[in-house]
C-alpha cells in the first residue's frame, strides 16, 4: 500500500473506450490525479462491456437468448483479465459501474480495497436482478456515488459512501470564440446517447409546435445515431453524429441546451451531465426538475425547469426571445460549472477519498467534500 502522502497506484477498470461514465467519471481525472501523487492505470476492455449483441440480435431482449448472453458474458470476462492482473499490482482498485454485467459476483477476484464508482441507477436494469448489484456494492470498501439518490440507495449496502458529482473539463468545454450572426437560426440543442432518445421523444409534441411557430428555429441533435422524430418539421431538425473529438465543438452551434426527463427512479439516477456540458460552454439550460437536475437548476441563475408540455413551450419561447442577452450572461452560466463541477476540483476530492480509503478513512460523506 502506498505510504501516507506517498505515491498511490490505482488500477482503474473502465467499461469501454467511448462509454460516457468511463470517460468522464474516471479517464478525465487521470492527469489531474497524477499531480496529487496518484498514478492511475486504465484497464479498458477491447470490446465495450455494454455493447449490444450483433446484428438483429441486438434488438431482442437478452433474457430470450441465453446462449448468446452467456457467450457475451464470457467475452466480457476475458476482456477483464488484464484489469484483474493489474489490480493485484496496485494499491487500490477503482471499478466503474460493473465488473462484468451479469457476472458481478466474480468481482471478488479483484484486489481490495475496492472503490466502486456509480453514476446511474444501475440496479434498475441489471438483467440478472437487483441482488447482483446489492452484492457488488456490499463488496466495495467505498462507493463514489454520482448524486444523492444513488448514495442513499448504496448506503443500504455499504456504509462508506461519498458523493462525487460527474465533472466537466472546463478547459476543453469553453464558450464559442465568436458571436453568432444575428441572422443565424436560433438553435435548440440536445446531446447524448441514443439510449436516452425516449426522453427527447417525450417532448416531441411541444418541439413540433415550437418549430412550426418559429420557422427560423432549428433543433440540433448530437448523438450516436439519428433520432426518429417524425412529427417534427424535417427541414428544421439537424442531426450531427457524435464523436469524442468534436463533442465540445458541436455545442457551439446551440443557443440553448435541453435535458428532458421523466419523474422516475431511472431519471433520478442521472447525474445531469448534459446540463454541465451546456453550462460549461455558457449556454442557458432548460431541464426537467427531477433528481440532480433540480440541484443544478437551483445553482443556475435563470435556469428553467418545466414540468408540463405547456411549460416547456413557454421556456423555449422565453429562451428564443432572450437570445440577444445570451452573450452577456454566458459567464454567469459557465461559472456554475467552474465553481461546482470542474474536473480539477472534483479530482482533488477523489484524491482525498483514495487516501482516506487506504488509511481506513471516514464513513459516509453526504456532501461529497
Amino acid at each position: 500500500m502506498g505510504p501516507a502522502g506517498g505515491l498511490i497506484r490505482v488500477a482503474a477498470l473502465t467499461s469501454g473506450k467511448n462509454v460516457p461514465s468511463a470517460r468522464f467519471r474516471i479517464r478525465q481525472h487521470i492527469h489531474h490525479l497524477r499531480r496529487y501523487g496518484i498514478q492511475v492505470a486504465d484497464h479498458c476492455p477491447p470490446v465495450s462491456q455494454g455493447a449490444r449483441l450483433p446484428g438483429r440480435f441486438g434488438n431482442i431482449r437478452e433474457r430470450y437468448l441465453p446462449p448468446l448472453v452467456a457467450a457475451k458474458a464470457a467475452i466480457n470476462f476475458a476482456g477483464r483479465i488484464p484489469g484483474v492482473l493489474g489490480s493485484w499490482q496496485a494499491d487500490l482498485t477503482w471499478l466503474e459501474r460493473n465488473f462484468v454485467p451479469g457476472l458481478d459476483d466474480l468481482a471478488g477476484v479483484l484486489r481490495r480495497p475496492l472503490v466502486l464508482d456509480v453514476d446511474d441507477a444501475i440496479w434498475r436494469y441489471n438483467p440478472f436482478g437487483v441482488g447482483v448489484i446489492r452484492r457488488l456494492v456490499r463488496r466495495a470498501d467505498m462507493v463514489l456515488a454520482g448524486n444523492a439518490f444513488i448514495a442513499d440507495w448504496c448506503y443500504n449496502c455499504c456504509r462508506k459512501v461519498t458523493i462525487i458529482p460527474t465533472a466537466i473539463d472546463c478547459a476543453r468545454f469553453v464558450p464559442r470564440a465568436n458571436a453568432k450572426s444575428p441572422d443565424a437560426p436560433f438553435v435548440v440543442g440536445w446531446t447524448g446517447t441514443s439510449g436516452n432518445f425516449i426522453f427527447l421523444e417525450s417532448i416531441a409534441p411541444v418541439l413540433a409546435r415550437f418549430l412550426r411557430d418559429n420557422p427560423n428555429v432549428r433543433l440540433l441533435v448530437v448523438a450516436d445515431r439519428r433520432p426518429r422524430l417524425d412529427s417534427l418539421p424535417r427541414d428544421q431538425v439537424v442531426f450531427q453524429r457524435w464523436s469524442a473529438e468534436t463533442e465540445h465543438v458541436a455545442l457551439h452551434e446551440m443557443d440553448v441546451g435541453i435535458m428532458p426527463l421523466d419523474d422516475s427512479d431511472l431519471s433520478r439516477g442521472k447525474c445531469s451531465f448534459k446540463m454541465l456540458q451546456y453550462l460549461a460552454v455558457g449556454l442557458p439550460v432548460i431541464a426537467s426538475p427531477y433528481g440532480m437536475n433540480r440541484e443544478v437548476l437551483d445553482l443556475t441563475p435563470g435556469g428553467m425547469g418545466p414540468v408540463t408540455l405547456d411549460e416547456w413551450y413557454d421556456c423555449l419561447q422565453a429562451a428564443r426571445d432572450q437570445a440577444a442577452a445570451r452573450t452577456s450572461r454566458s459567464d454567469v452560466w459557465r461559472d456554475v460549472a467552474l465553481r461546482h463541477f470542474s474536473s480539477e476540483k472534483i479530482s482533488l476530492k477523489i484524491a482525498g477519498v483514495f487516501r482516506s480509503v487506504l488509511a481506513g478513512g471516514p464513513q459516509r460523506n453526504p456532501e461529497g467534500g
